[in-house]
């Protein structure tokens, strides 16, 4: 290594360019990530709606169970 070997130089002008760019990037990927999180609200409001319409469904069931085994006792009797 020589006495004049001070290693690379960066303009400011050029630093300030690349400092733009990575603030334009992140900007991007913020935006990109607030998309995300808007669609799994609406994901997790559809997965809620679905899983009501499951259970009332499995409460019919077990109703209209009952009341069948009920019909049948009377009916065999």
């Amino acid at each position: 290594m020589t006495a004049q070997d001070h290693g690379i130089l960066i303009p400011t002008a050029q630093m300030f360019q690349e400092l733009r760019q990575l603030h334009d990037e992140v900007k991007s990927v913020r935006t990109g990530l607030m998309g995300l999180t808007e669609g799994r609200t609406d994901h997790e409001n559809r997965i809620r709606s679905l899983e009501r319409r499951v259970w009332t469904a499995s409460g019919a069931a077990t109703v209209l169970g009952a009341g069948a085994g009920i019909l049948a006792q009377f009916l065999l009797r």
